[in-house]
């Protein structure tokens, strides 16, 4: 017998008049003391979500940058009376009386990249560990494809790529939930915006190893709170209950010591929008002492909670008993007993009051949280991203682009230089702008010996060396990303050999392939966490039929307890 997961649904905050309302026994409501520690937990992830702003921030400039919003950064200036206020580079360009002018050089390098993946995309493959397992292993593989294709993962793969580039992080979730497309249980993988994700402090292993906390916080309506988490139809009145009054000014108010302004952006309690209902999912790494059971004759380690220490020491004496009243062999037929601490993980999902919705130990066979994380340049717990490497040669484009902008809007164009002395007689200087502007004007002039003559001149614009500064930050921005033109598709020039052009195309994608390395890597680390739940999920026996592709029918006949049992 292994240890009872004991999980907990619907545990709720205690308030005046509730038992009498929802007709709770107190069993089903929370005590003061275990309120207490609902709320301090959500302030410790509140805490946690708040010590990711800097890398938000970031993330928020770097799409500024992808998206073409690149004057955004906000400067110091001084203003009309000689005070100091911040405004943004747009603006004060538009002060000067001149267009912020851009050449958004960010975005099709990241399309290139994006390209290249998705060339390059492969499928899942099973490799069983064991030689007789092989079969197996195609099996698994077939199931793989066949959740491949019913959650279209190259799109989520490409958009968390895309991500991934952008902000440095990708946070994937995996799990089974009814589909009601399908009419039943489905595999399911979940891409999240790293702006609703919270970690523990002091990660510095890129495999994400060293995590003992990782939540989102989840927004959806109140029907579906009720879909997930309610068992009875006395837990659906209860839901509803807790978030009739989950509205922003009720939020506001009661935390208003932790809310700067609920208006502006993303906040830890607050939904987004007034009509959905913020839940946030936390998984903790947490301990427990226990007992580890070894019944040597069931060939069975199970472990125990501590507080069963004096029914497993009854269960002892009763082997004990039997295997003296049977002459049967002690070392064989004993159960041994050894303390042990339970390490595990544990799931949350909580309101935004501190009411429990849910918790338990990890469901999944895999014993571990759901997410797959990446994080890219990972280095004494920073996270770096790919745009983030490029953003000053962009600016220095866009300030050279605007200063050449600058330099022909100042130089002279077409400017007549008429002598006032050369003006003829009944003729005044408005006449002489209207002849000289007219189709076929014509000027008559009695000049006498050395006056000057009109003339009209046109300037280039000053040749300061902005064009070639331009041209050598365009190639700075190319050998920077990785990104060159042979990568790009760009047409070779004349007289390149094709070998030549393929080779240089290879070689392109040399530098970036770290990049694309590490994000294979966590797509490893999803796939391995589907195909252990995929049993779980399809607990039957079912026939997968995938065109397009080449596997035995025996490996298309999906065994839930074989694929169980691989080790893969």
């Amino acid at each position: 017998m292994a240890i009872d997961i004991r999980d907990r649904r619907l545990q709720f905050v205690r308030r005046k008049g509730a038992s009498e309302e929802r007709g709770v026994t107190p069993e089903q409501q929370l005590n003061t003391v275990e309120r207490s520690e609902q709320v301090s937990r959500l302030m410790r992830y509140r805490q946690m979500w708040d010590a990711m702003a800097d890398f938000r921030q970031r993330r928020r400039r770097n799409k500024n940058y992808f998206n073409g919003l690149q004057w955004n950064d906000a400067i110091e200036v001084r203003g009309e009376h000689g005070e100091r206020e911040w405004i943004t580079e747009e603006e004060n360009i538009r002060r000067q009386g001149k267009i912020p002018l851009k050449n958004n050089v960010i975005s099709s390098t990241v399309t290139s990249v994006l390209g290249v993946f998705r060339q390059s995309y492969g499928k899942p493959e099973v490799i069983a560990r064991i030689r007789d397992m092989q079969k197996v292993g195609e099996m698994n593989t077939v199931m793989g494809e066949y959740i491949y294709q019913t959650n279209n993962m190259k799109e989520i793969d490409a958009k968390d790529m895309l991500e991934a580039i952008i902000s440095g992080a990708a946070f994937q979730l995996t799990d089974y939930q009814w589909n009601r497309a399908t009419n039943q249980r489905e595999v399911v993988v979940r891409s999240w915006n790293p702006s609703r994700v919270f970690l523990n402090g002091g990660i510095e292993d890129p495999r994400g190893t060293d995590i003992t906390t990782i939540g989102v916080l989840m927004d959806m309506s109140v029907d579906e709170v009720v879909q997930r988490f309610a068992k009875s139809g006395k837990d659906a009145m209860l839901i509803r209950e807790i978030y009739k009054n989950a509205t922003k000014d009720v939020l506001t108010n009661t935390y208003r010591t932790f809310v700067r302004d609920v208006n502006r952006g993303l906040d830890f309690f607050v939904p987004q929008e007034d009509n959905m209902c913020r839940v946030i999912q936390a998984w903790e790494l947490e301990s427990k002492e226990c007992w580890m059971v070894h019944d040597r004759y069931e060939g069975t380690v199970d472990i125990y909670p501590k507080e069963d220490g004096a029914a497993i020491d009854r269960m002892i004496r009763e082997r004990e008993e039997e295997i003296e009243l049977n002459q049967l062999d002690y070392d064989k037929c004993k159960i041994d007993k050894e303390y042990f601490n339970d390490i595990y993980w544990y799931v949350r999902y909580l309101s935004p009051f501190g009411d429990v919705l849910y918790e338990g130990r990890s469901p999944f066979s895999h014993k571990q949280h759901p997410f797959a994380v990446y994080m890219g340049h990972l280095i004494d717990g920073e996270i770096h991203s790919f745009v983030e490497n490029i953003i000053d040669q962009q600016r220095y484009i866009n300030r050279l682009i605007t200063l050449i902008d600058f330099i022909m809007g100042a130089s002279a164009k077409g400017v007549l230089v008429f002598p006032e002395n050369a003006i003829p007689k009944g003729m005044n200087k408005e006449d002489i702008l209207e002849q000289w502007t007219s189709y076929n004007g014509v000027i008559f002039a009695n000049l006498k010996p050395g006056m000057a003559m009109p003339q009209q001149i046109a300037t280039n614009a000053t040749n300061i060396g902005a064009q070639e500064l331009l041209s050598l930050q365009l190639q700075l921005i190319r050998d920077i990303s990785g990104v060159h033109g042979a990568m790009q598709g760009k047409e070779a020039k004349s007289g390149t050999a094709a070998s030549l052009y393929a080779q240089e195309a290879s070689n392109a994608q040399v530098n970036i392939m770290d990049f694309l390395e590490s994000y294979t890597a966590f797509r490893q680390q999803r796939d391995y966490k589907l195909i252990k739940i995929a049993p779980q999920c399809y607990d039957e026996e079912m026939y997968i039929n995938l065109t397009g592709n080449e596997f035995s029918e025996e490996a298309k006949l999906w065994n839930p307890k074989v694929a169980a049992s691989a080790d893969v």
